[in-house]
């Protein structure tokens, strides 16, 4: 049977961030009971941001960090000190606040060249993250929208990259390229 989605919605990014952190905390712990290694998808953008620093604030000794495994579902490609980093947005605001191996975190290499990284980090996240039907399934994808409607770097005009078969693509803004 099929679940029904829960919709739940918030005044304010803060508001967002504390529920979340409070749910994925929940989850995670009751996930840990029946798996060695929970596997996220982390997404980049603003809300991101409040839940990441929340969860480090609220939840850096409540989580078992050892037995998380982060990925991105999305990256530009910066360099990590650059502002329009997502993995460097998330070691600010919560990576260098908690106790996570290093090894456990997967982050998308923003210096390499766009097609050769998304190859490569194609390679790990199937080496990885355990799969159903062939299709590596992660434990939690965080997604969000952007405000021209984009969630995961899919544009309305590469639709298109849903249907590669491929864990990774390229994908360019359709205004900033």
């Amino acid at each position: 049977m099929k679940k029904k989605p829960i919709i739940k919605i918030y005044k304010t990014p803060e508001e967002l961030a504390t529920e979340f952190a409070k749910n994925l905390s929940n989850m995670i712990n009751s996930l840990l009971v029946h798996q060695e290694k929970i596997h996220i998808s982390l997404s980049g953008g603003r809300t991101p941001r409040y839940i990441f620093t929340h969860l480090a604030k609220e939840y850096a000794d409540e989580i078992n960090w050892n037995k998380i495994h982060l990925y991105w579902g999305d990256e530009r490609c910066v360099p990590a000190d650059h502002i329009d980093s997502n993995y460097g947005m998330t070691k600010t605001h919560l990576l260098d606040k908690i106790n996570i191996p290093e090894r456990n975190i997967h982050f998308i290499d923003g210096n390499e060249e766009p097609f050769a990284e998304t190859a490569r980090y194609g390679e790990v996240i199937s080496s990885l993250v355990p799969k159903k039907d062939g299709i590596p399934r992660f434990d939690l994808v965080m997604l969000g929208m952007g405000e021209d409607g984009h969630t995961a770097s899919i544009f309305p005009n590469n639709m298109d990259l849903l249907t590669t078969g491929r864990n990774c693509e390229v994908s360019e803004h359709p205004l900033s390229g």
